[in-house]
């Protein structure tokens, strides 16, 4: 079995090469900080646009038996490449109302909206992270399938080494990004309300206008760090006393899976009608029940031992490696029998006029699809 992950903005390829029983490659838009952990990387080619990018996929295609997807600009590709593909949601926005950035203008959106929902209804098959994001999807899709996120549990571990923090209090680290969706602006007001002694570690990772304007409001225990390379994070983690996991869109996502197996205390909250049920706080996004139970963290060693076992429990039940390779298996298996769906025409029209609009003005247009939201 042959696999070519598409666009995935996690470290899922590097883990599925090591774990999977078959040839994994992957294909990348732009280099970033994964990549460095991912086997002969492939990229799509720089200036060429988004009409090449297609027939790029389309030509890979024949080298694979299936290719999976991580989010909407990597799935329209491979509808348009009329290939087989399986389209997998991590920690991703579903519904149509969230998935494109609002500043764009209409006539982009009402593309992007059909081209989106065509790939979603004619994706050979569909996967969701978590049994709450496949509950979203089954309102478009009833076939929708959940298969948890593969674990690094040889990289996250208890026993690998620490570095020296020059610290004399207790440490949290806050590795996420700072946007939006993490929920700084609810988190930073609770830091500011706690009344124990702690600093947080926060990775200086964002950009745009909610990233300038909430750095300007940083609370005096928030401390503003280097972005960390995925290597070096167990080591961060081992080394700071507890995490800071901020919001998730959909519960434990990879940072607090990776801390548990550090045996590290995890604090996260959740977007509003989450359903799931897992040992990761979720009891309120009020900053102030969210400064007390930060407090309790602090403060409370006992408690804080128990909530890292627990929470590392839990996830290495959730998280079997090995069930979850034998689950792609077979998902791979049943895709790479199905005939891939033939895309509606006015897309190819369109596209085709954007590439000979490109040649003729020397125009990129590969960002078509780029005001995704995840």
């Amino acid at each position: 079995m042959k696999v070519l992950v598409v666009h995935e903005s996690s470290s899922f390829a590097f883990i599925l090469q090591r774990y999977f029983p078959g040839e994994v490659t992957a294909i990348y838009f732009s280099e970033h900080v994964v990549i460095s952990q991912v086997k002969n990387p492939k990229f799509f080619t720089k200036g060429k646009g988004f009409y090449a990018q297609i027939q790029q996929i389309k030509k890979l295609s024949k080298e694979y038996d299936v290719l999976l997807c991580f989010g909407w600009l990597a799935a329209s590709i491979c509808y348009l490449a009329e290939v087989k593909y399986v389209m997998y949601f991590v920690d991703a926005y579903i519904d149509p109302e969230h998935r494109i950035r609002k500043n764009v203008s209409l006539l982009k959106k009402i593309l992007l909206d059909n081209l989106y929902k065509d790939a979603l209804e004619y994706a050979p098959t569909v996967v969701g992270a978590l049994p709450h994001d496949v509950k979203i999807l089954q309102k478009y899709r009833q076939d929708a399938k959940t298969i948890f996120q593969l674990i690094d549990n040889e990289m996250f571990n208890p026993n690998v080494k620490k570095i020296e923090l020059k610290k004399d209090k207790f440490v949290f680290l806050s590795p996420q990004r700072i946007e939006p969706d993490k929920g700084q602006h609810i988190l930073w007001k609770a830091v500011e309300l706690t009344k124990s002694d702690f600093v947080a570690l926060q990775t200086n990772w964002g950009s745009g206008d909610y990233y300038n304007k909430i750095l300007k409001v940083k609370p005096s225990k928030i401390e503003i760090i280097p972005k960390i390379k995925r290597e070096d994070m167990p080591s961060y983690f081992m080394s700071t006393d507890a995490t800071l996991g901020q919001v998730s869109m959909t519960g434990c996502s990879s940072i607090e899976r990776e801390a548990a197996l550090c045996g590290k205390p995890i604090f996260c909250y959740p977007p509003e009608n989450f359903s799931e049920s897992d040992p990761f706080y979720k009891g309120s996004s009020d900053p102030k029940e969210i400064a007390a139970y930060i407090d309790k963290i602090v403060l409370d060693k006992e408690f804080r031992e128990q909530l890292a076992l627990t929470q590392n429990a839990w996830v290495k039940k959730v998280f079997d490696n090995k069930k979850t390779i034998q689950q792609w298996k077979e998902v791979f298996e049943e895709t790479a029998k199905k005939k891939p769906h033939r895309a509606k025409l006015k897309y190819k029209i369109i596209f085709k006029v954007l590439s000979i609009i490109e040649n003729l003005t020397h125009r990129d247009f590969s960002s078509i699809g780029r005001n995704i939201v995840s």
